[in-house]
């Protein structure tokens, strides 16, 4: 049995060309490129403000769009191989796991993605799709990894790393761009794009992508009779900026969809097939059909030169109809965040969030369960799961060079019918102009999910007409031969205690301008109440 992931893979020996005239690709010009220092590089994914990276008090990286211009990446997953601290893996000429101070998985719930403080992180399956990220990659401005617990800030699966990838602003953005790109096994990529200044305050643009390629780069004999597949993805998405005075506010919609050939079976237990001489299974060539869509809007106001006040709504709607994760989710976020820079000689923020997911995994029937290699299955297709979160963070000066942060988050779910705390508490030492020294501790939990929980994970194998003989010894037989079929099925526990992270770190940075940026970090973690299978019966009987 073989099975495609959707991905955007990267096309080797690639051609680009520019409409409606060639352009060649000026390398000198792009290693020429100087490097943002850290005093002047912004970050504002540690805190929610931005901040100077020399002055954040946590191992945080930003890869710059100078870097992913150099870099010749053609997907977000192979920019993050810039990023020190991340573990990037290519299962597959189109698969990729990513993880931070942990086992690389295909899918990890120990790291939060986001594009603009929108998560991507796909809570039904506990992981992120790296090649459903609705963001072209021409439209990044910069990806911010910040390693280490950040629950305090954002929440939930913050627990060793966020990483927050960040849009060009619509009036930066790439403006009457047309552009086609092939390559080899059959890579084909062309993009539209355009933006503008709409009004005196405002600026608006837009894109869409498509990209078109063969599953696998491959010279394996057991591949070639499948080299006809292909993967196809479109993306698009619109962004619109409007400030005038102390009003800032900001709009997108976009999306993403992949279709992919790929190969299923389905077995045929000659016991649901009475009389007839059935193949142990049929194999045949299917559809993948996955997407996402989202709309978001922000608002921001100036109420006085020390105070401010955010809000910022999203709604995201994901699918898959694949044989193995049939299922889809509607969710809206809300957000409200408010900060005050002269609380008691400090900065203060709070922040209310909420979440509400409308999720719904299709339910198998009877004979389903039996001819499908794997599934999840769950008594409760439909689930409404919601989360309301309380945050504050205080940052307060010591002395002069001498910077204390502290914070927790207050956050409520309902699928466990718990609150849960994520604190941090952080201190930086300023020890001369360009070097820092900081400590930081934090807790944050896993979110919790229906998988592993109220859902159980099957697997299936058949095979007919088989004998079964004593082990070591090929003589001593049974004399009749069998149908086998051989069920595993892993079930939830919905009494299952939420995973927790705990982190020790400490710190060290310095910096000579662009000539030179050193960091180095110390961390312990210790994850507590991590599940795990336990084998609590096994069953045979003879068909």
């Amino acid at each position: 049995m073989l099975k495609v992931r959707r991905a955007a893979m990267a096309a080797y020996l690639c051609l680009p060309i520019s409409l409606p005239s060639l352009a060649n690709v000026d390398l000198d010009a792009l290693l020429d490129m100087p490097l943002e220092s850290l005093s002047d590089t912004k970050v504002v994914s540690a805190t929610r403000t931005s901040l100077s990276l020399a002055d954040i008090p946590a191992a945080v990286h930003v890869i710059t769009s100078k870097e992913i211009k150099r870099s010749g990446a053609r997907s977000i997953a192979d920019v993050l191989a810039l990023s020190p601290g991340l573990h990037v893996a290519k299962y597959s000429n189109y698969d990729w796991g990513i993880a931070a101070r942990t086992t690389n998985e295909a899918l990890s719930n120990t790291m939060l993605v986001m594009v603009d403080g929108r998560s991507v992180f796909n809570g039904m399956f506990s992981g992120v799709d790296w090649d459903l990220i609705p963001v072209s990659l021409k439209n990044v401005d910069r990806i911010e990894v910040v390693l280490g617990p950040v629950g305090t800030i954002w929440g939930g699966n913050a627990a060793n790393a966020v990483i927050n990838i960040i849009t060009l602003d619509a009036e930066d953005a790439p403006r009457s761009h047309v552009s086609a790109s092939v390559g080899n096994y059959h890579y084909q990529e062309y993009q539209v794009r355009h933006g503008g200044e709409i009004s005196g305050n405002f600026f608006l643009s837009g894109y869409t992508e498509y990209v078109q390629h063969m599953p696998w780069t491959s010279k394996q004999d057991e591949l070639q009779n499948l080299q006809d597949f292909r993967v196809y993805t479109e993306r698009f998405g619109m962004r619109g900026d409007y400030q005038n005075l102390d009003h800032t506010i900001s709009f997108q919609v976009g999306g993403i969809r992949s279709r992919e050939d790929y190969q299923w079976l389905t077995y045929q237990p000659h016991f649901m097939y009475p009389g007839q001489d059935m193949e142990d299974y049929v194999a045949f060539d299917a559809e993948m059909v996955a997407e996402e869509y989202f709309a978001g809007i922000k608002y921001l106001r100036e109420l006085s030169l020390d105070t401010q006040w955010e809000q910022q709504f999203w709604l995201t709607y994901s699918s898959s109809d694949s044989s193995d994760r049939n299922a889809y989710f509607t969710r809206f976020d809300s957000e409200t965040t408010y900060t005050d820079s002269s609380v008691l000689g400090g900065h203060v923020m709070v922040g209310l969030n909420y979440r509400l997911v409308e999720e719904y995994f299709r339910p198998y029937s009877d004979s389903e369960r039996l001819t499908q290699p794997y599934l999840r299955v769950t008594d409760e297709p439909g689930f409404t799961n919601h989360s309301v979160a309380l945050y504050l963070n205080y940052t307060y000066p010591l002395t002069d060079t001498t910077q204390l942060m502290v914070g927790n988050r207050w956050q409520y779910f309902n699928l466990v019918e718990d609150t849960l705390a994520q604190p941090q508490i952080r201190l930086m030492q300023d020890l001369s102009e360009n070097q820092r020294l900081w400590l930081g501790w934090g807790r944050a939990v896993i979110t919790p999910a229906r998988q592993a929980r109220t859902m159980d994970f099957q697997q299936n194998d058949y095979v007919s007409d088989v004998s079964f003989c004593e082990a070591g010894n090929s003589t001593n037989c049974f004399p009749y031969n069998f149908d086998y079929m051989q069920l595993f099925v892993n079930q939830g526990n919905e009494n299952m205690p939420v995973p927790e992270v705990e982190t020790f770190e400490v710190g060290y940075r310095l910096w000579a301008d662009k000539l030179l940026q050193f960091d180095a970090n110390l961390f312990l973690s210790e994850e507590s109440d991590i599940p795990a299978w336990q084998l609590e019966s096994a069953e045979r009987s003879y068909i």
